[in-house]
């Protein structure tokens, strides 16, 4: 597993697995605008060297706080520790930014991402009343670095 920081030429691949893995994808725009941004960074996961990304995670931090933004995985891909290095790996560089915590939020219903962030130490933190569009409930989850 190949994890590194996403570069301009990503944007399209991680634009495919942004729609690929969310019923309201971000808009290429606001991904670019994540890729830019001082505070944020992204990460690409490659199965092998040479391969398309599989993955991308969006990590946003500020005061001493992160959040875990977005984090997509190519559907064949899935399963195969794609989401857990990218994790790992954003959730090391804040470390190295003396960041204190890192938060993010899931839906509900989606119970193999909740039990990779549990696996990672996460903890549920709270809920978010119908916090997507379609009405579905966030659960909250942070882990203090």
């Amino acid at each position: 597993m190949l994890v590194r920081p996403a570069c301009e030429e990503d944007l399209l691949r991680i634009a495919w697995l942004e729609e690929a893995g969310f019923p309201d994808p971000w808009p290429f725009e606001l991904l670019a605008y994540e890729l830019r941004h001082p505070r944020a960074f992204l990460l690409v996961a490659s199965l092998t060297a040479g391969a398309p990304a599989a993955g991308y995670a969006v990590f946003r931090h500020g005061g001493g706080e992160s959040e875990l933004l977005r984090l997509s995985v190519d559907p064949v891909a899935r399963r195969h520790g794609v989401a857990r290095a990218l994790i790992a790996e954003g959730l090391e560089r804040l470390r190295q930014l003396n960041i204190q915590s890192c938060h993010l939020e899931v839906r509900t219903d989606n119970e193999g991402a909740i039990a990779c962030y549990r696996a990672l130490g996460f903890e549920r933190a709270g809920r978010r009343k119908s916090y997507y569009r379609d009405g579905t409930d966030a659960l909250v989850y942070s882990l203090h670095l």
